[in-house]
């Protein structure tokens, strides 16, 4: 246990830092029943930091007044009795007092690390929680099962270096870069014991290290680890050599700049493409940013550094792919992917997620943000799949909209649509596929095939719907002259009234009282039956 003093800024720092997947505060009345349950879930999960000594915001306490620690060490024995005594099996922890420079009296927080753990960890009650995002939740029956058969396995990212020890490591650049940010401060010699980046026997540093704060982690970790950006000016799902529109472009550092630079140089890459909107204009693809940032992140952080190869990601005409190598950790599937969680690399992610602005904020909603970002943006859904050693995702250039509401869209717009223009816009690979949009909404009545225009130069339009008055008399009011001759309105419907009166018998115009009335000369019968007879 360790006793030292902060500054007040540093102080402020703590008491305003959010909850989050590895962070929480409690007061320094907790029960142990509350510290057990904390330092349950944090081990159980991705591990974590939590602090006994901060009050929640109130009425009564803001700013510095929110710090109210315990008299003494002594007093704070309630917390070691949960980390050691009453969690079972006990938690990897470290400990550490803290006090305000000259606000001593407000008393000794207790700063308490939690590592991720190999084993399952109960609270005195034999209960299981775990961490999900700023929540700490209980688990039982199956979860708990598949927890435990997720756990066991040490990750890659602890394995040793051996060319890469504690004083290559403490010399970095982004080490120092990252520690100016971190409150309270701390020494790099100091957070990397702590941290247990390290092997304190030899000094080795482990590839968590390497990956995070290594000016080029590829001359370290004794496996590819970079990612290469290509981009292909096709659209097949198998792409050929001279498809390649420039050579691919390696991205290597740090884990933090390796994940800034992808962004960037796959966004713009991204707005060179540009695609056919129902307008019928050509515009650059645009994916809302955070989908970008979150699948790039996910590959960066989750990916399994025990493959020797680079993460991908091709940019298509008509979509992205980010491959990422290894196949799902632990007791993640395709199924519950966006339900459950689970870090391949929990250092890596528990770590990054300590810089100031860190890239893996929201912990836990990478995915689920990814697919509500889509929705949002009236894209379709990406696609996830596990493809050899990979885990793939497709983000598709595609609009969320149904085909056959995208084709009569882009007829608002325009007189006709081919099957080539149809498939640019809906997504659909198949020229069949897409003739079977076009025939059922011919059968609804909404399209007709342009007149003329067969084979490859096909095309369909609107069905011309409203009412067509059509001329049938003879413009000097005539009876008897021939309407099939006299001039008809330019039109499809008045075309086919000119062929219907084609096939009509004239009839013989009939003067005088109606035939089907009784007779004038009171015979009781029809007039057609009657003097009628003699006028036919």
């Amino acid at each position: 246990m360790e006793k030292r003093v902060i500054s007040a800024s540093e102080a402020l720092t703590l008491i305003e830092r959010e909850e989050s997947h590895f962070w929480d505060h409690k007061s320094f009345r907790s029960k142990g029943a509350v510290i057990q349950k904390i330092a349950v879930a944090l081990a159980n999960s991705d591990g974590g930091e939590f602090i006994v000594g901060i009050e929640d915001s109130g009425k009564d306490a803001a700013g510095l007044d929110r710090w109210r620690g315990f008299n003494n060490i002594e007093e704070a024995t309630i917390v070691l009795e949960a980390l050691a005594r009453d969690v079972n099996p006990p938690a990897p922890f470290s400990v550490e007092f803290l006090s305000v420079d000259g606000n001593e009296e407000r008393g000794l927080a207790c700063l308490v690390g939690i590592r991720k753990s190999e084993s399952i960890h109960f609270t005195a009650d034999h209960k299981v929680f775990v961490r999900r995002a700023a929540a700490t939740l209980p688990i039982s029956g199956q979860a708990v099962t598949d927890l435990t058969l997720a756990k066991g396995a040490r990750s890659y990212e602890d394995q040793l270096l051996a060319d890469y020890d504690k004083d290559d490591l403490a010399a970095e650049e982004e080490l120092e870069f990252f520690l100016q940010g971190l409150s309270p401060s701390t020494s790099p010699a100091e957070f990397i014991r702590k941290q247990r980046l390290i092997d304190r026997n030899s000094g080795a540093a482990r590839v968590s290290a390497g990956i995070l704060y290594a000016e080029s982690p590829p001359a370290v970790v004794p496996k590819r680890c970079a990612v290469k950006v290509a981009r292909y000016n096709t659209k097949e799902q198998n792409p050929r050599r001279e498809h390649l529109a420039a050579t691919p472009l390696t991205i290597e550092g740090p884990a933090r700049r390796v994940i800034d630079e992808t962004i960037s140089t796959v966004t713009s890459l991204i707005e060179s493409v540009s695609v056919l909107q129902t307008s019928g204009e050509m515009a650059p693809v645009k994916y809302p940013p955070e989908v970008l940032k979150e699948i790039i992140v996910n590959a960066v952080i989750h990916r399994d550094y025990n493959v020797s190869d680079d993460i991908l990601v091709y940019v298509f005409d008509n979509r992205v792919e980010v491959r990422s190598p290894g196949v799902l950790p632990g007791n993640m599937t395709l199924t519950n992917l966006l339900l459950e969680r689970f870090s391949r690399n929990p250092t890596i992610v528990r770590l990054l997620n300590k810089y100031p602005d860190p890239p893996n904020k929201d912990i836990g909603e990478g995915l689920r943000t990814v697919v509500a970002k889509m929705a949002e943006a009236k894209l379709q859904s990406p696609k996830f799949a596990i493809e050899g050693n990979y885990f793939v995702v497709n983000l598709g250039h595609t609009p969320l909209a149904r085909p056959h509401e995208i084709v009569m869209d882009y007829l608002s717009n325009h007189d006709e649509i081919t099957n080539v223009i149809a498939r640019d816009l809906t997504g659909i690979p198949s020229e069949n596929s897409m003739k079977d949009v076009f025939y059922a909404l011919r059968k609804a009545g909404k399209l007709e095939m342009v007149p003329g225009k067969r084979g490859n130069k096909s095309a369909w339009r609107k069905v011309i719907t409203g009412e067509y008055k059509v001329e049938l008399e003879a413009p000097s009011g005539d009876v008897t002259g021939d309407p099939i001759n006299q001039p008809q309105e330019s039109s499809p419907i008045g075309e086919i009234a000119r062929r219907s009166l084609k096939r009509l018998k004239p009839r013989r115009a009939v003067t005088g009282p109606a035939r089907n009335h009784p007779c004038e000369c009171g015979s009781g019968l029809k007039r057609k039956r009657c003097c009628g007879l003699s006028e036919a």
